[in-house]
């Protein structure tokens, strides 16, 4: 018995005593993983504060790419050319200009002869890479709508004299506040204006070249080229004072397209309203001669609505409203003409005085309508006097012919009645003392 129970005993010991020995490797790996990972710590944070030592060390030197190469001596300066390669038109609503354009500029860093190599006088590199090794100006369109500027490529290139020399290419939409006053005869000056986007005026200053700067004359559509020339210039806003260049192209607008969409179509309506006088002057016309009339001035709204499409809402009083104001005061007076004539006749029983005002009306409106055409064509074409002048005469002179004529007719016509009214009433009188006498 006594050896069945130690027999037991030793087994139940050596079971436990494996139970026993199973926990304590585990907590030891668990500790000396601690230990490991606090010691990994540890070693990180000194290598962070190795690298944020290093860090403050190496901010304490300036990189060479950011110093402008005259710093602390003068300004630098940057020659620049711009040249027009193409001419996609104006937006005149939007006041903008699309251009496919491409600048050169050109200045002096002899830090840059250590990048080229033994036996080169020259290297050309990628922009993108030249940012990170030469000093860059910082040149950009200063005009340019907002993200509407694509670069298609871009190099610089390097010459052992410490010349640098950046071609860039590129697609552009560009702000103009256009001069409207005299369209469509008026006469447009574009411009590409450019600026450092970083340097103040005494730091970098631009200098023009008219020799490298140009644009192509044959491909600005429906503007005829009168001259183009790039200059250098200084603005100066408050504390914003800069240097700054720009390409400048006068242009003038070709009236082929308008003559063709606006003044023909606008001759044509206008003459068929004046036919309302050649049309028989009888009771069976009456309706005819009124609906042309009044359809002709319907047709000619929609052409001046669409003469106005192009222009923006805030455009100033120009040729082409004034053109516009007087047609539409040439067919209302062709309409009230009408129903004058159709007045006098049918109502004043006056048909001698209302055919003699119709075969008047055949010369009168007509001339006085290519009067007013003439002066105005004339004037905006040829700068006889102003649009605010020629506003003026046109319409004081129209009112005053019209107004002379229609106090003319209302004389004659009012006399006439007057007389035929005592006629009237004279033979009433006569007859009536015949009746008298007859009874007697």
């Amino acid at each position: 018995m006594f050896l069945l129970t130690l027999a037991l005993t030793a087994h139940y010991s050596s079971s436990l005593a494996i139970v026993t020995k199973v926990p304590v490797p585990d907590v030891a790996r668990t500790v000396q993983a601690q230990m490991l990972l606090a010691h990994g710590t540890q070693i990180k944070k000194n290598v962070k504060m190795d690298t944020s030592h290093k860090a403050t060390t190496n901010a304490s030197k300036v990189d060479p790419v950011l110093i402008r190469p005259n710093a602390g001596k003068g300004v630098d300066t940057v020659t620049f050319a711009l040249q027009v390669l193409n001419f996609y038109g104006t937006s005149l609503k939007k006041h903008t200009i699309a251009l496919d354009m491409s600048m050169s500029f050109r200045w002096k860093d002899p830090r840059v002869i250590a990048l080229i190599p033994a036996g080169l006088q020259e290297i050309s590199i990628a922009w993108s890479q030249a940012l990170d090794l030469i000093w860059m100006p910082g040149i950009v369109v200063t005009n340019r709508d907002i993200e509407k500027y694509e670069i298609i490529s871009a190099s610089v290139t390097i010459f052992r004299t410490g010349e640098v020399l950046r071609v860039e290419r590129a697609q552009a939409i560009v702000m103009k506040k256009f001069d409207l006053a005299s369209y469509p005869f008026d006469t447009q000056h574009l411009e590409v204006k450019i600026g450092s986007s970083k340097y103040m005026l005494n730091e970098v200053v631009l200098v023009a070249n008219n020799s490298g700067s140009g644009v192509n004359e044959h491909i600005f559509g429906l503007y005829d080229v009168q001259g183009y020339h790039a200059e250098a210039f200084e603005t100066r806003d408050g504390h914003l004072k800069k240097s700054r260049g720009k390409l400048s192209i006068e242009v003038k607008r070709q009236l082929d397209k308008y003559v063709d969409d606006h003044l023909v179509p606008t001759c044509i309506v206008l003459m068929i309203s004046w036919s309302v006088f050649f049309f028989p002057f009888e009771k069976p016309f009456i309706t005819p001669r009124l609906a042309l009339s009044i359809l002709a001035l319907l047709q000619f709204t929609n052409l001046m609505v669409k003469s106005t499409k192009e222009l923006p809402g805030a455009a100033p009083f120009n040729w082409n409203d004034l053109f516009n104001q007087q047609i539409q005061t040439f067919m209302f007076i062709t309409i009230v003409l009408n129903i004058a004539c159709e007045i006098v006749c049918h109502q004043f029983e006056m048909e001698k005085e209302a055919r003699r005002m119709n075969n008047e009306a055949k010369v009168f409106v007509p001339c006085i309508s290519l009067l007013n055409i003439i002066l105005i064509l004339g004037s905006a074409n040829y700068g006889w006097m102003s649009v605010d002048r020629a506003l003026h005469i046109t319409k004081s002179s129209a009112l005053l012919l019209v107004g002379c004529y229609g106090y003319y007719v209302w004389r004659e016509v009012s006399g006439k009645k007057w007389f035929l009214q005592e006629e009237k009433e004279a033979i009433g009188s006569l007859s009536h003392r015949i009746a008298g006498l007859g009874t007697v």
